[in-house]
């Protein structure tokens, strides 16, 4: 930085030397003026000094609070106002500080308005969607009361994918939200398989899948009911969207040293491209697959990811291309859900 502050001074520093040079000429050239050589060399050695020490004073003085700010620029958090020290000096460093100040408030104010714009949006999204579900109810209703009306059968299948598709709105507007709204409670996985299975059975028997369950079927883990049945729903919708019409789809539930639960979804449709496979949980994203199925939104992973998360759960995937893809759910018992329910009261 000093280097970078003698550059920035170079106009002083010109000027200090032309100085001293025209001193110099008129010493050596004004005959009225008799100095010996080693007061002049005296004399040029006492200035260069003094300018150097002056030189270091102002450097030290003048840089101490930018590098008090440098310091800062690793850090910056939304806290970063109030770790900025106060100015030592009128000019420039409180100018600086004053400016920084201006930047703070606007953003601040800038911030402010968009999270009431957002909590506007999501107060009326989240209305939309509860006024929409009213009808959706009304109309399951009248198609359960028709069950002998071929016309009114064949609406189940648009029914449950609309009603899929509203429900999941719904998830993705109280995501932000979700540590306030879980009731953590011992649960058998087995149990929230079944319930998942029956919500989407009407698609289930539309493409003439089955649906197996295998393996450790007294499993229990604690954990969410509501939240973690929507990761499994996403999850078994997937397998059941890229599932061939008479697939099947296999759930093995596996209970392994006592440690960790593990809930496996695998299906057998085309699997995912190897270069797909880093991204298929980023948000939007489809990939190949996805291409081909048109109603692909690249939220489902991204959603069951996300919520994951805060479940302290583990999402595996294993797929082949042509065979199948297999994504599983690891329920540590090394989780706070877990901790909570095993310490004394």
């Amino acid at each position: 930085m000093f280097i970078a502050y003698l550059v920035y001074k170079k106009s002083w520093i010109g000027i200090i030397g032309l100085l001293l040079l025209l001193t110099n000429a008129l010493i050596q050239f004004d005959a009225g003026i008799d100095v010996e050589p080693h007061s002049l060399i005296y004399l040029n050695t006492l200035f260069l000094t003094i300018c150097i020490v002056f030189l270091i004073w102002r450097y030290k003085k003048e840089t101490a609070y930018y590098k008090s700010l440098h310091t800062l620029t690793n850090d910056v958090g939304d806290d970063w106002f109030e770790n900025i020290p106060q100015p030592q000096s009128r000019f420039p460093d409180e100018v600086m500080y004053t400016f920084l100040q201006n930047i703070h408030e606007h953003d601040l104010n800038k911030r402010r308005a968009d999270q009431l714009t957002q909590r506007m949006e999501h107060d009326d999204l989240s209305s939309w969607v509860h006024e929409v579900k009213t009808p959706l109810t009304a109309m399951k209703i009248i198609l359960d009361g028709h069950r002998s009306n071929e016309l009114a059968q064949r609406l189940n299948s648009p029914w449950l994918r609309m009603h899929l598709l509203i429900d999941r709105q719904l998830y993705i507007s109280r995501l932000a939200n979700l540590d306030s709204d879980l009731l953590p409670e011992k649960l058998k996985v087995q149990d929230l398989i079944r319930e998942e299975v029956r919500e989407l059975s009407t698609w289930c028997m539309e493409k003439n899948i089955t649906i197996e369950v295998m393996g450790n079927t007294g499993a229990a883990v604690y954990t969410d009911k509501k939240w973690c049945g929507f990761v499994m729903r996403q999850l078994l919708t997937n397998a059941i969207k890229y599932s061939p019409t008479d697939g099947k789809v296999s759930i093995h539930i596996d209970f392994q040293d006592n440690k960790y639960v593990t809930v496996s979804v695998k299906d057998e449709g085309p699997g995912i491209q190897v270069h797909d496979l880093p991204r298929i949980f980023d948000k939007g994203f489809t990939g190949e697959n996805g291409r081909v199925q048109h109603t692909a939104t690249g939220m489902g992973l991204y959603l069951a990811k996300e919520i994951s998360k805060k479940l302290r759960i583990r999402l595996e995937v294993a797929t082949a291309v042509g065979e199948g893809t297999s994504i599983g759910m690891v329920f540590s018992s090394d989780n706070p859900f877990e901790r909570i329910r095993r310490s004394p009261i």
